[in-house]
C-alpha cells in the first residue's frame, strides 16, 4: 500500500482510490469489500476507519491460500478444464495470429505443472526446434505435458555464471528492458504415457509487468545468445515471462507511531509483538565482550520487513533508549503552555485511542501471549552491504526468557504433514544416497551448521536420473512444512523499487506438493534433511501461486549478526565464511 495513505480515512476516498488500493473491485476478498461498503455507509460512528486497518485485513484474506478444490481456485479442475475447453476449441487459440508470437495455448501451457497457477510464456529461443504439442481443433481427450523445475549443478555455466549474468543484464538494459529476475533452470517433463525426460539448461528470465512485448525479448535475444556463445556456452535456451518479485510478508505488525500521536506511548518498535518471528530461523545467545561469560540473553531472528512496515530506516533499541534519557533530563520550560493544547485535543485524542483499541481487538488479542520479545536491532534493507550484493532483509529481538524456559537449541519442528519415513524418502529419493541419514522420528531435526559456500554449489545427494540436487524444506507460518528443489545458481533480482541483488532460488518440488512458499513465510529458514541451514527466506514472485522463492544465504546472515554481536553464539551452528 503507497504510504501517503496508510492514515486517511475510508470515507474521505473515491471509488478509483479505493480500487487502486485494492479495497474494492471484482477481484476484492469479499470481507474487505463488505468492511469497507458498511464504513461508507455508516460514517458517524465508523469515520475513523483508516487504510491503514483494512489493509491489515486485506493482507489476512491474501495471505491465505485457497483450498485446492475450492470453486474460483487457479488450481480447481473445474477452471483448468474450462480453460482448456475454450482454448481446445478455439482455432485462433491454437494458431500464431498476429501481432502475438506464440499461440495463445502454448502461451498458457508451456509452464503447466510447476505451480498451482503457472505463468505465462513469452518468448523462446529454441521456439522453432521444440515445438510444443497442440491439441486437434475440438479434441476432448488430450493430455497437456506436465513440468517439473529442477536445480543445474555441474555444467560449465556453473563455471562462469558470476561472468555471464552481470553481461546479460547489462544488455537487457541496453534493450530498454526492465527484469525482474534472471535465474537458471532445467525442466523435466511427463507427457501422457511416457517416462520423465529432462530438457536443457535454460536461462530463465522474467521482465517486469506491463514494461515490455513479446517482440522486444525476442529482438534482444541474438545478443544474449553471443553472449553466452562468447563462454562456449550453446547448449541452453533463453525463455521469458512476466512477474515481480515481492516481499513475502504476511497481515503487518502494527505500524510505529510518530511521538505526536496520542498512541506513540503504546506502539513503540521496541514493544512490537511477533506472531510467530523465528519460523525455524537460527536463535542465538549474547556475550557483552569476547572475554565475558555468555549471558542468558537470547536473540532470535526475523526479516526487517516482518518486524517494520518502513523497510528504509535503521532501528536498534539502545539508540532509543539514549533518545528517551535525553528527553527526560531537558528542563521542560513550555509544560504550562502544552497543557493548554493538551486540553483542547483531549477529546480528539479520546476518539483516536478508542480506534486504536477496536482495532486491538479484532486484530491484535491472542489470548495465548502474543508478544515474543522486544526489537533489539532492525537495519534498513540493503543490498549494498558489501560486493556480494546479497539482500539484508534481517531484524533481531530478545526473547521473554519464560517463553523459551526450555530452550536448548535450534531445531526445526517438521509438524505432522509426513512421518519420518516420508520425507527420509522425499530428501534423499535415492536408496544407497538416503543410507545412513535419519530423520528423527520426534520430526525436530537441529541445525547444525550454515551451509558453506562451496558445498551449497556441490551438492553431496542425487536423484533418480543421477543427476546432483538439494532437495530442502521450510516450515512457515503460512505454508507450514513445504519441500522444494534449490536451483544450484544464484538469481539476480530486482525488485519493483529498482533494489538489485543476488539471491538463494528455490523452485516448488512438484505441481502435487504445491507451493513451497507464500505470504506471510518471510523469515522462515530453509534447510536440508542433513540440518544444513540454506537460507532466510524473503521474497517469491506470487502469481495467484509462487512459482520460485528467494532468500539470503544463511553463512552471509550469520556474518552480518557477527558483524553487530562479535561474541554471539549460535547453540550448536557452526560456520564458515569462504
Amino acid at each position: 500500500m503507497d504510504p501517503a495513505y496508510r492514515n486517511k480515512k475510508i470515507v474521505d476516498l473515491t471509488d478509483k482510490e479505493l480500487r487502486t488500493l485494492d479495497f474494492l473491485g471484482q477481484n476484492v476478498a469479499p470481507g474487505v469489500r463488505a468492511i469497507v461498503e458498511k464504513v461508507r455507509a455508516d460514517p458517524v460512528n465508523l469515520g475513523t476507519v483508516t487504510c491503514f486497518m483494512v489493509d491489515c485485513l486485506n493482507r489476512r484474506y491474501s495471505a491465505q491460500a485457497p483450498p485446492q478444490d475450492a470453486v474460483g481456485s487457479p488450481t480447481s479442475p473445474t477452471e483448468v478444464d474450462n480453460l482448456y475447453s475454450q482454448l481446445s476449441n478455439d482455432s485462433d487459440a491454437l494458431t500464431v495470429v498476429a501481432p502475438a508470437l506464440i499461440s495463445k495455448f502454448e502461451m498458457k501451457y508451456w509452464y503447466h505443472g510447476i505451480s498451482g497457477n503457472p505463468l505465462e510464456l513469452m518468448w523462446r529461443s529454441d521456439l522453432e526446434v521444440n515445438p510444443f504439442p497442440i491439441p486437434v481443433l475440438g479434441a476432448r481427450f488430450f493430455k497437456i505435458p506436465k513440468k517439473t523445475a529442477h536445480g543445474v549443478f555441474n555444467t560449465p555455466l556453473n563455471a562462469v555464471w558470476g561472468s555471464v549474468a552481470p553481461q546479460i543484464l547489462a544488455s537487457m538494459k541496453a534493450h530498454g528492458l526492465t527484469y525482474s529476475a534472471l535465474k537458471t533452470v532445467r525442466f523435466s517433463t511427463v507427457e501422457d504415457g511416457k517416462e520423465e525426460t529432462f530438457g536443457p539448461v535454460v536461462v530463465w528470465i522474467a521482465v517486469r509487468p506491463n514494461t515490455t512485448n513479446a517482440e522486444a525479448v525476442r529482438d534482444a535475444m541474438p545478443d544474449i545468445l553471443q553472449i553466452l556463445a562468447d563462454f562456449q556456452i550453446t547448449d541452453v535456451v533463453v525463455e521469458w515471462y512476466k512477474g515481480s518479485v515481492e516481499r513475502l510478508v504476511g497481515p503487518p505488525l502494527m505500524s510505529v507511531e510518530d511521538n505526536t500521536s496520542p498512541s506513540s506511548s503504546s506502539i513503540t518498535p521496541s514493544t512490537l509483538a511477533q506472531a510467530s518471528p523465528s519460523s525455524g530461523s537460527p536463535t542465538m545467545r549474547r556475550a557483552p565482550s569476547p572475554t565475558a561469560t555468555p549471558s542468558d540473553g537470547i536473540l532470535a531472528l526475523t526479516n526487517k520487513h516482518v518486524a517494520s512496515v518502513d523497510t528504509t530506516t535503521h532501528y536498534e533499541l539502545a539508540g532509543e533508549l539514549a533518545d528517551l534519557g535525553l528527553k527526560l533530563g531537558r528542563k521542560n520550560s513550555t509544560a504550562l503552555g502544552h497543557k493548554q493544547i493538551a486540553s483542547d485535543a483531549k477529546n480528539k485524542d479520546n476518539a483516536t485511542l478508542q480506534t486504536l483499541f477496536a482495532e486491538v481487538q479484532a486484530q491484535w488479542q491472542d489470548t495465548n501471549g502474543r508478544r515474543f520479545g522486544d526489537v533489539d536491532w532492525v537495519p534498513e534493507i540493503s543490498v549494498r552491504v558489501d560486493d556480494r550484493h546479497y539482500t539484508r532483509d534481517i531484524a533481531t529481538f530478545t526473547v521473554d526468557g519464560a517463553k523459551l524456559e526450555n530452550f536448548e537449541c535450534n531445531i526445526v519442528d517438521l509438524g505432522n504433514q509426513y512421518g519420518a519415513g516420508e520425507l527420509e524418502d522425499l530428501f534423499w529419493p535415492i536408496a544407497a544416497v538416503r543410507e545412513g541419514r535419519i530423520i528423527p522420528a520426534d520430526l525436530q531435526p537441529p541445525i547444525h551448521r550454515a551451509l558453506p559456500r562451496r558445498l551449497i554449489n556441490n551438492p553431496d545427494t542425487e536423484d533418480k536420473n543421477g543427476k546432483p540436487l538439494y532437495i530442502v524444506a521450510k516450515y512457515g507460518n503460512t505454508t507450514k512444512l513445504t519441500l522444494g528443489r534449490y536451483s544450484g545458481m544464484e538469481a539476480y533480482t530486482c525488485t519493483d523499487l529498482g533494489l538489485e541483488s543476488r539471491d538463494m532460488v528455490v523452485y516448488n518440488h512438484s505441481k502435487k506438493s504445491g507451493n513451497f512458499s507464500d505470504r506471510g513465510d518471510s523469515g522462515s529458514l530453509i534447510f536440508t534433511g542433513s540440518g544444513d541451514g540454506l537460507a532466510i527466506l524473503h521474497s517469491g514472485m506470487p502469481r495467484g501461486m509462487n512459482h520460485v522463492t528467494y532468500g539470503t544465504p544463511l553463512w552471509w546472515v550469520m556474518k552480518q549478526i557477527l558483524g553487530k554481536y562479535p561474541s554471539a553464539e549460535f547453540y550448536g551452528i557452526t560456520y564458515i565464511f569462504d
